[in-house]
């Protein structure tokens, strides 16, 4: 059986790995030809960094935060690591990031996405139906990507989607756990409504092959070893970036920085919301790239309980009637000893679970899960929430898969260089690899061979 839940693991076309394309030393004290401002210190500001100064260039890193890392981001408030940003590495096999976890010897624990208990108003399903549902579902997104390919015109994929389950005779539950597999692997992975992603190009991007690890220890541990050695300056919000003349002036809200060139990586969310001007304005195409490309969304919800009254499956699926999308949970005491539950929500509604109050999120959560498990299970102790869309260092979680009528051409666009001193790296740059770790740290190598 496939792994479910890989990154665009439903009718995958292709897969490209690529190898480790440098070594982590540390860092070369060599004389530098010309300084190179990098704007950001997530993974792929930091894969910039570290790479540039082992060829022995003066290498500068502003981040706006008051802490490095970007979207992975781990939080230790409740006594165990929690990230609350990138969780996995997607597919090890020759995966950069999984090459990074063992060169610097860190623990990490593969997640078994077969190990699932699907609950249907608050009755467990059995296997076979679990199974069979997601072979419909399967048998649904290729017989509406199939058809999709013979319009003429680019559509929705839940217009396909519609158009397929008009001539198929789907009993009720059937339909329903079809429709907990959408929302839970291609809404909560791609990260848009299924009325948004292209019918087209909602496969975009290749994986690589493998299991998806998790670290028990917190994803942060690979932003620290990349960080040794490097030129950090924190808290210094970007608000101004010029060009020209052989030269890049970067200003914050409390100094400036000039250098011969800078790689720009900041997220796409922070792009599109013009917080930081570019002097003069960016190419058209460029400008139109940003424009077109989505921002995704998936937030967490992380739930501590004074004990653990749940299965020991590591996923836990609930189809119920209420009017939330919480119905996709991991199981975190299977990978640390502490009773933690961890809700997902991707789409529009992690967009409106933003604005829910902490009580409101919790009844919300804790009214699937007491369907479950009855209605005298505790409240939790204590919560963690993401509000990825209203971060100003974010917006967002991390770049949609292609919304209608989009292309990954606009994804080129966003990479190229602008009069050979602005150079682009992020995960939404990424061709081959969006919305994922390790495409961030490749575009990061990428950008510093373009200098």
């Amino acid at each position: 059986l496939n792994h479910l839940y890989h990154r665009r693991r439903f009718l995958q076309l292709s897969l490209l790995a690529t190898g480790l394309a440098w070594a982590c030393s540390p860092a070369n004290q060599q004389s530098s030809p010309g300084k190179v401002l990098v704007i950001g210190a997530g993974i792929a500001g930091l894969a910039a960094a570290r790479k540039l100064q082992s060829q022995g260039k003066t290498v500068t890193v502003l981040e706006g935060r008051d802490r490095l890392g970007g979207r992975i981001v781990t939080n230790r408030s409740l006594g165990l690591p929690i990230d609350l940003g990138a969780s996995w590495i997607h597919g090890v096999r020759r995966n950069p990031i999984a090459k990074l976890a063992r060169d610097f010897q860190l623990t990490t624990l593969p997640t078994d996405y077969e190990s699932l208990k699907l609950f249907l108003d608050g009755r467990v399903l059995s296997p076979d139906i679990v199974k069979k549902g997601r072979k419909l579902t399967e048998r649904l997104l290729s017989a509406a990507t199939s058809w999709g390919y013979q319009q003429d015109e680019d559509m929705s994929l839940d217009a396909g989607i519609q158009e397929i389950l008009a001539k198929k005779q789907f009993s009720a539950q059937e339909q329903q756990v079809i429709k907990w597999w959408l929302d839970s692997e291609v809404v909560g992975d791609l990260a848009l409504d299924l009325d948004q992603l292209s019918l087209h190009e909602w496969q975009e991007g290749k994986e690589f092959s493998g299991d998806d690890y998790l670290f028990p220890n917190g994803y942060d541990q690979i932003i620290e070893k990349l960080a040794a050695d490097l030129d950090l300056r924190l808290e210094e919000k970007v608000v101004e970036i010029k060009y020209g003349n052989q030269e890049v002036v970067v200003t914050t809200e409390k100094n400036s920085f000039s250098a011969a060139a800078a790689i720009v990586t900041l997220p796409l969310g922070v792009l599109k919301s013009n917080t930081v001007q570019f002097d003069p304005p960016l190419p058209p195409a460029k400008q139109q790239a940003i424009r077109r490309l989505a921002v995704g969304l998936l937030n967490k919800v992380v739930l501590l309980f004074p004990q653990q009254f749940w299965d020991q499956q590591e996923i836990i699926g609930s189809i119920n009637q209420n009017p939330t999308n919480f119905h996709y949970f991991l199981n975190y005491a299977h990978y640390q000893d502490k009773p933690v539950l961890i809700a997902f929500t991707g789409g529009s509604y992690a967009g409106r679970t933003e604005s829910l109050s902490e009580s409101e999120l919790v009844a919300a959560i804790m009214g699937d899960l007491r369907q479950i498990y009855g209605k005298t299970i505790p409240n939790p102790q204590a919560i963690l929430r993401t509000q990825w869309a209203t971060d100003p260092f974010a917006y967002g979680s991390y770049s949609a898969s292609l919304p209608v009528g989009v292309t990954s051409t606009e994804r080129e666009i966003l990479a190229q260089p602008v009069d050979n001193l602005l150079f682009f790296a992020g995960e939404a740059t990424s061709r081959n690899y969006p919305g994922t770790v390790h495409g961030a740290f490749l575009s990061g190598v990428k950008a510093t061979s373009e200098i």
